[in-house]
């Protein structure tokens, strides 16, 4: 009977336990599903208007001045020197009329409907599962963490007597396949110490929850590290490209498609615009109140390829072809790079080649027999266990 009693006890206090730990999990779940709502309500503004595109992401239409950028304190205490109508005092001047017999123009995805409405920009909505994805990947906000990021770049030297106004380049697109803890990119880059800003387009898994190339931009200052609006900064100004759309088509054998990607500082504001395709088209800057060293001109620009892996398992780059003679109907390239200098003139870059795993990826400069090019960066590799 005491035998009985004390199973009874035992049995009893189990089932306790197991009541206790399911209720702490259960409070756990809450204040993690509270967090989330709260990063939700920051990141999401309301919207005057929302637009579904065919890939399923939902961009909302919100007024001007209640996009993200502005919930920077930097920028929140001058939100009257901005407005919707703001354009870059320099002119632009198209850079690509080197035409390549072969590749066309990715149209890529822009909005339906003639886009949001005037006074609005596009934010593409994030959602909860967004928010676990990077939460279970360790990131939030950040190109990597918790893995290994390899380059294969075209670069110009690191020298302060540099004074780069700004960097451009014409990359072929494509859209290597990455597993869920791995992104792959092609970019243009400009840098000051710690400062950094970019563009370009990208396939990442944790960032948009897909493995299509879409067309991104990351600023990088201090401690901060951030794509698109994911967190205050960069101010939009378009109201029919939006940042992480698709491209489509995307490049294979034979059969390229590439866009124009620019990055020029405004000299009289100090506002660092990102530029897109052949028409130039104005989709946003960067703020100088944003960095310390972009505050002034660029030391130093970069193009090419980048990947990164939190496993053993390294991505392809590029259009995945380990380059040994460059060819542009199947390797990925960024053609046309340039520089603009504090005077103003537009300059093709003079490089330096740099690969942190030469058996992994190659990166090659290399003039084009029978294209007109100009400068051209040949980077790729298919990536492979290490």
């Amino acid at each position: 009977m005491n035998i009985t009693r004390m199973h009874l006890r035992v049995v009893q206090l189990l089932i306790a336990i197991m009541v206790f730990l399911n209720y702490n999990e259960v409070e756990g779940l809450s204040k993690e599903d509270e967090e989330f709502e709260k990063q939700l309500k920051i990141l999401n503004k309301p919207p005057i208007k929302t637009i579904k595109t065919e890939y399923g992401d939902i961009y909302d239409c919100v007024d001007f001045y209640q996009q993200p950028a502005f919930d920077h304190p930097l920028l929140k205490v001058k939100i009257h020197t901005h407005h919707p109508q703001m354009k870059p005092s320099f002119s632009l001047t198209k850079r690509d009329n080197l035409e390549s017999s072969t590749s066309n123009r990715s149209s890529g995805i822009e909005l339906k409907d003639g886009g949001c409405p005037m006074g609005t920009v596009p934010i593409r909505r994030t959602t909860k599962e967004d928010l676990i994805r990077e939460k279970r990947a360790n990131r939030f906000n950040a190109s990597y963490a918790r893995g290994i990021y390899h380059f294969a770049l075209g670069q110009t030297t690191d020298d302060q007597n540099n004074k780069f106004t700004g960097a451009s380049m014409i990359s072929s697109i494509y859209s290597p396949k990455v597993l869920p803890n791995q992104w792959s990119a092609s970019v243009v880059k400009l840098q000051n110490g710690g400062d950094q800003i970019q563009a370009g387009w990208r396939v990442d898994p944790v960032l948009y929850g897909d493995t299509r190339a879409r067309f991104f931009s990351l600023f990088k200052s201090g401690t901060t590290q951030c794509f698109n609006t994911r967190c205050p900064g960069f101010v939009i100004m378009n109201n029919n490209i939006p940042l992480d759309k698709v491209f489509s088509p995307t490049s294979s054998l034979n059969n390229i498609f590439v866009d124009t990607f620019l990055i020029q500082k405004d000299l009289i504001t100090g506002r660092w615009w990102l530029i897109y395709s052949k028409d130039l088209t104005k989709i946003g800057y960067w703020p100088p109140e944003l960095f310390k060293g972009l505050k002034g001109f660029a030391s130093r620009a970069a193009w090419g390829g980048e990947v990164f892996s939190s496993g053993p398992t390294f991505p392809p780059m590029g259009s995945g072809s380990f380059i040994e003679s460059p060819d542009s109907n199947k390797d990925a390239y960024c053609r046309e790079i340039s520089v603009l200098t504090s005077t103003g003139n537009v300059n093709d870059a003079k490089l330096q080649i740099l690969n942190d795993a030469p058996e992994l990826y190659t990166v090659l400069n290399r003039p084009v027999t029978g294209e007109k090019f100009g400068p051209t960066v040949f980077f790729g590799g298919p990536g492979t266990n290490k």
